[in-house]
Protein backbone atom coordinates (compact mmCIF):
# COMPACT_ATOMS: atom_id res chain seq x y z
CA UNK A 1 0.00 0.00 0.00
CA UNK A 2 1.44 3.38 -0.97
CA UNK A 3 1.78 6.02 1.76
CA UNK A 4 -1.18 8.40 1.78
CA UNK A 5 1.02 11.38 2.73
CA UNK A 6 3.94 12.73 0.71
CA UNK A 7 6.80 14.96 1.81
CA UNK A 8 6.02 18.48 0.59
CA UNK A 9 8.96 20.46 1.98
CA UNK A 10 11.47 20.73 4.82
CA UNK A 11 12.24 23.89 6.81
CA UNK A 12 15.88 24.73 7.54
CA UNK A 13 16.82 27.93 9.40
CA UNK A 14 20.07 29.77 8.64
CA UNK A 15 21.34 33.24 9.63
CA UNK A 16 20.21 36.27 7.63
CA UNK A 17 22.56 38.34 5.52
CA UNK A 18 22.63 41.72 7.32
CA UNK A 19 22.74 43.62 4.03
CA UNK A 20 20.20 41.80 1.84
CA UNK A 21 18.06 40.35 4.68
CA UNK A 22 17.93 37.12 2.65
CA UNK A 23 19.39 33.84 3.99
CA UNK A 24 23.16 33.91 4.35
CA UNK A 25 24.25 30.57 2.91
CA UNK A 26 27.58 28.99 3.84
CA UNK A 27 29.70 27.76 0.91
CA UNK A 28 28.58 24.12 1.08
CA UNK A 29 25.09 25.08 -0.09
CA UNK A 30 26.34 26.86 -3.20
CA UNK A 31 28.90 24.12 -3.90
CA UNK A 32 26.34 21.31 -3.73
CA UNK A 33 22.99 22.76 -4.81
CA UNK A 34 21.25 24.83 -7.44
CA UNK A 35 19.57 27.60 -5.45
CA UNK A 36 16.21 29.02 -6.50
CA UNK A 37 15.66 32.62 -5.35
CA UNK A 38 12.83 33.12 -2.88
CA UNK A 39 11.96 36.40 -1.23
CA UNK A 40 10.18 37.83 1.78
CA UNK A 41 7.16 36.34 3.50
CA UNK A 42 4.03 38.37 4.16
CA UNK A 43 4.30 40.06 7.54
CA UNK A 44 8.02 40.69 7.20
CA UNK A 45 9.23 38.19 9.79
CA UNK A 46 11.20 35.88 7.50
CA UNK A 47 12.87 35.51 4.12
CA UNK A 48 13.73 32.41 2.11
CA UNK A 49 15.72 30.66 -0.62
CA UNK A 50 14.72 27.27 -2.08
CA UNK A 51 16.40 24.02 -3.04
CA UNK A 52 13.99 22.22 -5.38
CA UNK A 53 14.34 18.44 -5.66
CA UNK A 54 13.32 16.19 -8.55
CA UNK A 55 10.99 14.14 -6.32
CA UNK A 56 8.83 17.25 -5.80
CA UNK A 57 9.95 17.94 -2.25
CA UNK A 58 11.98 21.05 -1.55
CA UNK A 59 14.18 22.46 1.19
CA UNK A 60 13.13 25.93 2.28
CA UNK A 61 16.08 27.86 3.68
CA UNK A 62 14.59 30.48 6.01
CA UNK A 63 15.97 33.35 8.09
CA UNK A 64 14.31 35.52 10.72
CA UNK A 65 14.72 39.14 9.68
CA UNK A 66 12.52 40.75 12.34
CA UNK A 67 13.66 39.44 15.71
CA UNK A 68 10.75 41.14 17.46
CA UNK A 69 8.31 38.74 15.78
CA UNK A 70 10.19 35.55 16.64
CA UNK A 71 8.70 35.04 20.12
CA UNK A 72 5.14 34.79 18.78
CA UNK A 73 5.97 33.13 15.46
CA UNK A 74 5.17 29.43 14.93
CA UNK A 75 8.87 28.86 14.12
CA UNK A 76 10.00 30.82 17.16
CA UNK A 77 10.76 31.71 19.83
CA UNK A 78 14.52 31.72 19.13
CA UNK A 79 15.39 34.28 16.44
CA UNK A 80 18.97 32.97 16.29
CA UNK A 81 18.08 29.30 15.81
CA UNK A 82 20.08 27.49 13.10
CA UNK A 83 19.18 24.03 11.83
CA UNK A 84 16.27 21.82 10.83
CA UNK A 85 13.04 23.28 12.20
CA UNK A 86 9.97 21.72 10.59
CA UNK A 87 8.67 19.39 7.90
CA UNK A 88 5.53 19.42 5.83
CA UNK A 89 3.30 16.78 4.27
CA UNK A 90 0.76 16.95 1.47
CA UNK A 91 -1.74 14.64 -0.22
CA UNK A 92 -4.28 14.55 -3.02
CA UNK A 93 -7.25 15.47 -0.82
CA UNK A 94 -8.77 18.91 -0.36
CA UNK A 95 -7.66 20.82 2.76
CA UNK A 96 -10.97 20.08 4.50
CA UNK A 97 -10.96 16.40 3.55
CA UNK A 98 -7.41 16.04 4.83
CA UNK A 99 -8.24 17.89 8.06
CA UNK A 100 -11.01 15.37 8.78
CA UNK A 101 -8.31 12.68 8.96
CA UNK A 102 -6.00 14.57 11.34
CA UNK A 103 -8.30 16.73 13.46
CA UNK A 104 -7.22 14.96 16.66
CA UNK A 105 -3.71 16.37 16.28
CA UNK A 106 -4.13 19.42 14.02
CA UNK A 107 -6.13 22.64 13.86
CA UNK A 108 -8.39 23.63 10.97
CA UNK A 109 -6.81 24.67 7.67
CA UNK A 110 -5.84 28.31 7.22
CA UNK A 111 -5.96 29.69 3.68
CA UNK A 112 -3.18 31.92 2.40
CA UNK A 113 -1.47 33.08 -0.75
CA UNK A 114 0.82 35.54 -2.44
CA UNK A 115 1.35 37.14 -5.83
CA UNK A 116 4.48 36.11 -7.70
CA UNK A 117 6.76 38.69 -9.30
CA UNK A 118 5.21 37.80 -12.67
CA UNK A 119 1.74 38.60 -11.33
CA UNK A 120 0.52 35.00 -11.00
CA UNK A 121 -1.61 34.34 -7.91
CA UNK A 122 -0.43 31.46 -5.70
CA UNK A 123 -2.92 30.08 -3.19
CA UNK A 124 -2.72 27.33 -0.59
CA UNK A 125 -4.03 26.18 2.78
CA UNK A 126 -1.83 25.15 5.72
CA UNK A 127 -2.92 22.85 8.53
CA UNK A 128 -0.84 23.36 11.66
CA UNK A 129 -0.47 21.03 14.64
CA UNK A 130 -2.53 21.95 17.69
CA UNK A 131 -0.98 24.20 20.30
CA UNK A 132 -0.37 27.84 21.12
CA UNK A 133 1.25 30.11 18.53
CA UNK A 134 0.59 27.73 15.66
CA UNK A 135 1.89 24.69 17.54
CA UNK A 136 5.23 26.37 18.23
CA UNK A 137 6.23 23.87 20.94
CA UNK A 138 5.86 20.82 18.68
CA UNK A 139 7.20 22.20 15.38
CA UNK A 140 9.65 19.66 14.01
CA UNK A 141 8.19 16.78 16.01
CA UNK A 142 4.69 16.90 14.52
CA UNK A 143 4.52 17.81 10.80
CA UNK A 144 2.18 20.36 9.30
CA UNK A 145 0.33 20.14 5.97
CA UNK A 146 0.24 22.31 2.88
CA UNK A 147 -2.43 21.92 0.19
CA UNK A 148 -2.36 23.88 -3.03
CA UNK A 149 -5.61 25.48 -4.13
CA UNK A 150 -3.95 26.71 -7.32
CA UNK A 151 -1.83 24.29 -9.39
CA UNK A 152 1.14 23.08 -7.37
CA UNK A 153 3.67 24.14 -9.98
CA UNK A 154 2.75 27.78 -9.37
CA UNK A 155 4.14 27.39 -5.82
CA UNK A 156 6.82 24.80 -6.60
CA UNK A 157 8.10 25.58 -10.12
CA UNK A 158 10.03 22.39 -10.86
CA UNK A 159 12.25 22.23 -13.92
CA UNK A 160 15.25 20.19 -14.99
CA UNK A 161 17.44 23.25 -14.58
CA UNK A 162 16.27 23.98 -11.04
CA UNK A 163 16.34 20.35 -9.83
CA UNK A 164 19.79 19.46 -11.22
CA UNK A 165 22.33 19.83 -8.41
CA UNK A 166 26.14 19.62 -8.38
CA UNK A 167 25.95 17.00 -5.61
CA UNK A 168 23.48 14.93 -7.65
CA UNK A 169 20.65 14.95 -5.09
CA UNK A 170 17.32 13.66 -6.42
CA UNK A 171 15.12 13.62 -3.34
CA UNK A 172 14.80 12.95 0.38
CA UNK A 173 15.82 9.52 1.64
CA UNK A 174 15.46 9.99 5.40
CA UNK A 175 14.87 12.37 8.27
CA UNK A 176 15.23 11.70 11.97
CA UNK A 177 13.25 12.78 15.04
CA UNK A 178 14.86 12.09 18.44
CA UNK A 179 12.59 12.29 21.51
CA UNK A 180 13.71 12.47 25.12
CA UNK A 181 11.96 9.45 26.66
CA UNK A 182 9.76 6.42 26.14
CA UNK A 183 6.52 8.26 27.00
CA UNK A 184 7.09 10.87 24.28
CA UNK A 185 8.18 8.13 21.87
CA UNK A 186 4.88 6.32 22.39
CA UNK A 187 2.85 9.52 22.14
CA UNK A 188 4.58 10.61 18.94
CA UNK A 189 4.26 7.14 17.44
CA UNK A 190 0.49 7.25 17.93
CA UNK A 191 0.31 10.62 16.16
CA UNK A 192 2.46 9.43 13.26
CA UNK A 193 0.39 6.27 12.93
CA UNK A 194 -2.81 8.32 12.68
CA UNK A 195 -1.32 10.87 10.28
CA UNK A 196 0.65 8.49 8.06
CA UNK A 197 -1.83 5.61 8.08
CA UNK A 198 0.40 2.84 9.46
CA UNK A 199 1.89 1.78 12.78
CA UNK A 200 5.51 1.86 11.66
CA UNK A 201 8.13 -0.83 12.20
CA UNK A 202 9.88 -0.92 15.58
CA UNK A 203 13.44 -2.12 16.04
CA UNK A 204 14.61 -1.62 19.59
CA UNK A 205 14.38 2.08 20.44
CA UNK A 206 13.75 3.10 16.81
CA UNK A 207 10.48 3.19 14.86
CA UNK A 208 10.49 3.50 11.08
CA UNK A 209 7.71 5.09 9.04
CA UNK A 210 7.48 5.85 5.33
CA UNK A 211 6.13 8.84 3.47
CA UNK A 212 5.42 9.15 -0.24
CA UNK A 213 6.92 11.34 -2.94
CA UNK A 214 5.09 14.03 -4.86
CA UNK A 215 6.88 12.88 -8.04
CA UNK A 216 8.24 9.46 -8.92
CA UNK A 217 11.89 9.67 -10.01
CA UNK A 218 13.94 7.02 -11.76
CA UNK A 219 16.69 5.95 -9.38
CA UNK A 220 14.66 6.75 -6.26
CA UNK A 221 12.88 3.47 -5.79
CA UNK A 222 12.64 3.50 -1.98
CA UNK A 223 10.23 5.77 -0.11
CA UNK A 224 11.45 8.50 2.23
CA UNK A 225 12.07 7.00 5.66
CA UNK A 226 10.97 8.80 8.84
CA UNK A 227 13.00 7.61 11.80
CA UNK A 228 11.55 8.20 15.27
CA UNK A 229 13.87 7.18 18.09
CA UNK A 230 15.27 7.67 21.57
CA UNK A 231 18.68 9.33 22.18
CA UNK A 232 21.68 7.05 21.67
CA UNK A 233 24.09 8.90 23.97
CA UNK A 234 24.42 11.72 26.49
CA UNK A 235 24.99 14.35 23.79
CA UNK A 236 21.76 13.44 22.01
CA UNK A 237 19.85 13.31 25.28
CA UNK A 238 21.08 16.78 26.25
CA UNK A 239 20.03 18.07 22.82
CA UNK A 240 16.43 17.06 23.58
CA UNK A 241 16.26 18.65 27.04
CA UNK A 242 15.02 22.10 26.02
CA UNK A 243 12.03 21.07 23.89
CA UNK A 244 11.81 17.33 24.49
CA UNK A 245 12.97 16.42 20.98
CA UNK A 246 15.38 17.21 18.18
CA UNK A 247 14.78 17.02 14.43
CA UNK A 248 17.99 16.42 12.51
CA UNK A 249 20.03 14.38 10.00
CA UNK A 250 18.21 14.83 6.72
CA UNK A 251 19.58 12.47 4.07
CA UNK A 252 19.23 13.07 0.33
CA UNK A 253 19.51 10.33 -2.30
CA UNK A 254 22.28 10.59 -4.93
CA UNK A 255 22.98 8.07 -7.72
CA UNK A 256 26.09 6.11 -6.79
CA UNK A 257 27.64 5.91 -10.26
CA UNK A 258 30.83 3.89 -10.79
CA UNK A 259 33.05 5.56 -8.18
CA UNK A 260 30.90 5.62 -5.02
CA UNK A 261 30.05 2.67 -2.80
CA UNK A 262 26.34 1.87 -2.69
CA UNK A 263 24.87 2.97 0.65
CA UNK A 264 27.80 5.20 1.61
CA UNK A 265 26.94 8.55 3.19
CA UNK A 266 28.69 11.92 3.15
CA UNK A 267 27.92 14.86 5.43
CA UNK A 268 27.73 18.23 3.68
CA UNK A 269 27.29 20.69 6.58
CA UNK A 270 30.86 20.86 7.76
CA UNK A 271 32.88 23.98 8.35
CA UNK A 272 31.26 27.38 8.83
CA UNK A 273 27.72 26.34 9.79
CA UNK A 274 26.44 23.09 11.31
CA UNK A 275 22.73 22.74 10.45
CA UNK A 276 22.36 19.50 12.47
CA UNK A 277 23.08 17.08 9.69
CA UNK A 278 22.62 17.45 5.92
CA UNK A 279 23.78 14.25 4.26
CA UNK A 280 23.82 12.56 0.88
CA UNK A 281 23.48 8.79 0.52
CA UNK A 282 24.68 7.01 -2.63
CA UNK A 283 21.89 4.83 -3.96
Amino acid sequence: MSPKQSLDHLILFVPANPDTKLPHLPPFFKENFTLTPGGFHAGGATSNTLILLADGCYIELISFIDDSQAASHWWGPDADFVGWKDWCLTNSKSPDESYADVKESHDEPVHGGRKRADGVEVKWAVTFPKGEKGGQDVRGRIPFFCHDTTPRNTRVPLSVEKTTHPCGALGVQQLTIIVKDRALLDETRQTYAAVLGDEGIQRGDEIYFQAGRVCEVEGLESRPKLVLRLPKDKKEFEATMKTGFQYDDVVLGVPSGASMELGARKRLDVGEVDVRGLWVEYI
